[in-house]
């Protein structure tokens, strides 16, 4: 992997085994002929060369990730050597034995710490050699894969092995005692000489160089040369030695990639196409300056799969999946479609993709676009066109010089009642009886260059009857301005002629109307002065035409109510504003009549008030009715108020002699009577027990009327644990009764505990009382959702389906005409009134099959704030109840 090779590059790196490049380090030293492995900080092995690999007849699969100490036959020879390295003391070169695959082998090892910036120990480099004889040395040099030259340290060859003598073209005796730097191409031998000379002055301790050096016969060859100094073993340099690389192949082959993609980049940025590159797996990874033209974005907005926010929404999943089929099945997909710019405007293109074979496991692909906006939107302009000429209801013709027929639409043949083949080369001015002249003139105004608009004629249909025509006629040119057709239009405007006829009748019938309504009908001109005599106003006020024209009609106000009206009046006027207004108009026989007064702006061309048209109604004996009402809701209002205030002194004047009552039958159970008495003291409790929840129902519901819900105490509350207790009273009032409870997640939430109490008790008592059979019913708790919490109660008995609309209406029964219904019916009203003030809800539902449900669900944390504060009321003084949206 490239982040483990780096970090193996690293420690030999700080190991001190190379300066430069890891991956130039890690390449040099997989070529060594000595045995190298490093290791972390904790002494396991990070990585080995092939020679070491080769010495113990071991993969490096088998030496990475163990401790190094496993390898020695002789393990305290490495703890010796590793606690040195830790305690940062020299380590000499000692004798050790490795383990090998066939048995141990003897070695020379040698270490060299590595250390971060801070100095600490981060991991070392060993070096095993084997025993040192001429023969091992020759035969390594000579079957090195790489050229291997040493020279002294003034640059002057001492050997080379023959991969060197096959990389120059050169016999060994050519190169042997030859100045070093004469093999090296002229324009790099100044950088040569310089790293050389810094090595050998210590500067640097080797060094990776890439350059060009000269075969015998004067060509030219590419290398990459690893360089370092031997030293003795008193640290003193002996010699220059270099690693030679044949890196010409590889290199020419860079440049031509170089040169192809040059010559690429400049024919896809003078390209007048778009043009797209991507990889099946990176998605886009190049688009042309064209490409960005086009769609208005650049290759960072598009890089990978953003390309896809560049289509049409309307096209994107057809373009999408041609290409992937065009991926998956080695074809070329090409259509058009929409591309959407970040400005929100289209560009219509001519889009195709193909893959691009490579040699390579990898799919990459190229697309192109071009822009075809002009042409689609010209395409669509003329099909809008012919679709208008087809379905317009005019006639439409384009005649020949002469005034002839050439070309037609179904409007023509709809309006003349005439065929195709009888309209083609007729003469247009035939179809137009009776103005041949005029025709005649008119097209050669037309064919000068000028426009004939709407002149008014008859044309004779197919079955001798003649209508109302406009006729217009305009000059068709070619390309070169030249007159080449003349386009007519007729129009049928019988219809309009009618509705002028309509409108006249119209307008007198309106004037009669006006003459004879009871309502005021009045005008006035736009800035509000009357002009025409209003017959309603004459006879409501008594005015004359004299005396109401102008602004003398204000006067018929009210003294009290005038200037208020002339200012509301000119305003409506000067903001061309429909009117409305209430005032007191004066009567023919003096009193006053309260009138309702609207009055609206007629708008003429331009949308200029030609005048304004109003309406005066005498709404008296409506004010004097709804003031009765008000007088009676009033009335109602306060009856309301004191049948709540008897119900609340009634429940809390019974409530003391109830609880005496109470009191007296739980003492006289105490003292333990006989059967007969125990079993009237325990009828009496019980009875007393129902009459009191019933005295508390109907506070509640004057809670509720008078308050306009229920007031709650949120605080933390457990609804599961609220339920159990609930099946435990239930299960001692009612020892027969089976009742199941499922609860799940979490139950907790803010609720008022009395509240939920009383809930939970009614829904799980009412599912006792109304189960049919056994008293058999289910309650769960479901708190999964964060947000909510449901709780539901189930059993097997029904309610008839006229009731359920109104069940939780108060004094409503779940089951109709049932022995086993008591009380006033009010139980489910307060639990939805309950849930209503947690700004939660209930609903009920109850089927043959299925049984009865009761759903409520609870915000687990409720917020009053958007529920109606107890004691609200709405704008009539009606309560609000508790959960109504407020504003």
């Amino acid at each position: 992997m490239p982040s483990e090779r780096r970090t193996t590059g690293e420690l030999l790196a700080a190991s001190g085994a190379f300066a430069g490049d890891h991956d130039d380090l890690l390449e040099c030293l997989e070529h060594s002929a000595v045995g190298i492995h490093v290791v972390d900080r904790t002494g396991m092995i990070v990585w080995v060369n092939p020679a070491l690999c080769a010495a113990l007849g071991r993969d490096a699969d088998d030496c990475v990730g163990r401790h190094a100490a496993e390898l020695h036959a002789d393990a305290h020879v490495f703890t010796d050597m590793w606690s040195q390295l830790r305690a940062g003391e020299p380590v000499p070169a000692r004798a050790a034995r490795l383990r090998g695959a066939a048995g141990a082998c003897d070695v020379v090892l040698s270490a060299s710490p590595g250390h971060d910036p801070h100095g600490a120990l981060v991991g070392a480099r060993f070096c095993a050699r084997g025993p040192a004889t001429p023969t091992a040395t020759a035969t390594l040099v000579a079957e090195a894969p790489l050229g291997i030259v040493r020279a002294r340290l003034d640059g002057t060859i001492l050997a080379v092995n023959p991969a060197v003598c096959d990389l120059l073209a050169r016999p060994a005796a050519e190169l042997v005692g030859r100045d070093l730097f004469t093999l090296t191409h002229p324009d790099d031998r100044q950088l040569d000489q310089d790293k050389f000379a810094q090595l050998c002055a210590a500067q640097i301790r080797s060094y990776v160089l890439t350059r060009r050096m000269l075969r015998g016969d004067g060509s030219l060859v590419w290398t990459r040369l690893h360089a370092a100094v031997a030293h003795d073993g008193a640290g003193e340099p002996q010699f220059w030695f270099g690693l030679v690389e044949d890196i010409d192949a590889r290199h020419r082959a860079e440049e031509d990639r170089r040169r192809h993609e040059r010559q690429y980049e400049i024919l896809t940025r003078l390209s007048p196409v778009g043009i797209f590159l991507g990889a099946a797996e990176a998605e886009c990874v190049f688009v042309n300056a064209e490409w960005s033209r086009i769609t208005g974005r650049t290759l960072p907005e598009v890089r990978g799969g953003a390309w896809r926010r560049a289509l049409h929404p309307d096209d994107a999943a057809r373009v999408i999946a041609g290409c992937r089929r065009a991926f998956a099945e080695g074809q070329p997909f090409s259509g058009e479609w929409r591309m959407l710019r970040p400005d929100g405007t289209t560009v219509w293109v001519l889009g195709q993709f193909a893959e691009v074979p490579d040699g390579s496991a990898h799919k990459h692909y190229v697309g192109t676009i071009t822009d075809i906006t002009d042409r689609v939107r010209a395409e669509l302009d003329r099909a809008r066109l012919a679709v208008i000429v087809e379905n317009a209801a005019d006639a439409l013709f384009l005649l020949n010089h002469d005034g002839t027929v050439a070309i037609w639409n179904p409007g023509a043949e709809k309006l003349l009642g005439h065929t195709g083949a009888e309209i083609r080369g007729r003469f247009i001015g035939d179809l137009v009886p009776g103005h041949g002249p005029e025709v005649q003139a008119a097209l050669r105004r037309v064919l000068a260059g000028d426009v004939v608009r709407e002149i008014e004629a008859q044309v004779r249909r197919d079955d001798g009857s003649l209508i109302g025509v406009t006729v217009t006629a305009c000059p068709v040119h070619d390309g070169e301005g030249h007159v080449s057709a003349i386009s007519v239009i007729l129009h049928d405007v019988t219809e309009l002629k009618e509705i002028e006829q309509a409108l006249r009748t119209s307008e007198a019938r309106f004037r009669g109307l006006v003459e004879v309504t009871t309502q005021i009908v009045w005008a006035t001109d736009p800035s509000g002065a009357a002009l025409e005599d209003s017959p309603g106003w004459r006879a409501f006020t008594g005015q004359t035409y004299e005396e109401l024209r102008g602004w003398g009609w204000v006067n018929a106000i009210a003294p009290e109510d005038r200037a208020r009206v002339i200012a509301e009046w000119k305003a409506a006027c000067a903001g061309r504003e429909p009117f409305r207004s209430e005032y007191r108009l004066r009567r023919a026989d003096g009193s006053y009549a309260v009138t309702e007064v609207r009055a609206v702006p007629m708008l003429g061309p331009g949308g200029v008030v030609r005048e304004w048209v109003g309406v005066s109604v005498d709404v008296s004996d409506q004010r004097r009715v709804a003031e009765q009402r008000e007088a009676l809701v009033a009335d109602l209002r306060r009856a309301m108020h004191y049948q709540e205030m008897f119900m609340a002194v009634l429940g809390h004047d019974l409530r003391s002699p109830l609880s005496a009552i109470l009191m007296a039958t739980s003492l006289g159970l105490r003292r333990r009577p006989d059967d007969r008495m125990r079993r009237v003291l325990q009828q009496i409790a019980s009875s007393g027990q129902r009459m009191l929840r019933m005295i508390e129902q109907l506070l509640d519901v004057t809670r509720i009327r008078a308050a306009g819900g229920l007031e709650v105490r949120p605080t933390r509350a457990d609804l599961a644990a609220i339920c159990r207790t609930i099946i435990d009273e239930q299960h001692q009032a009612n020892p027969a009764a089976r009742i199941v409870l499922d609860a799940r997640g979490e139950t907790v939430g803010t609720w008022d505990v009395d509240r939920l109490s009383q809930m939970a008790s009614n829904l799980i008592g009412n599912a006792i009382q109304h189960a049919e059979g056994a008293p058999v019913a289910t309650a769960q708790v479901d708190g999964r959702d964060p947000a909510l919490v449901r709780f539901i109660v189930h059993n097997r008995g029904v309610i008839a389906p006229e009731m359920l609309g109104a069940i939780f209406d108060p004094f409503q029964r779940a089951a109709k005409d049932s022995t086993k219904t008591a009380g006033l019916g009010l139980g489910l009203y307060i639990t939805e009134q309950i849930a209503l003030a947690h700004g939660g809800s209930v609903a009920v539902e109850s089927t043959r099959t299925g049984g009865t449900y009761f759903r409520v669900e609870l915000p687990r944390h409720p917020k009053p704030a958007t529920l109606s504060p107890p004691g609200a009321r709405d704008e009539e003084g009606v309560p609000l109840l508790r959960g109504d949206v407020v504003g």
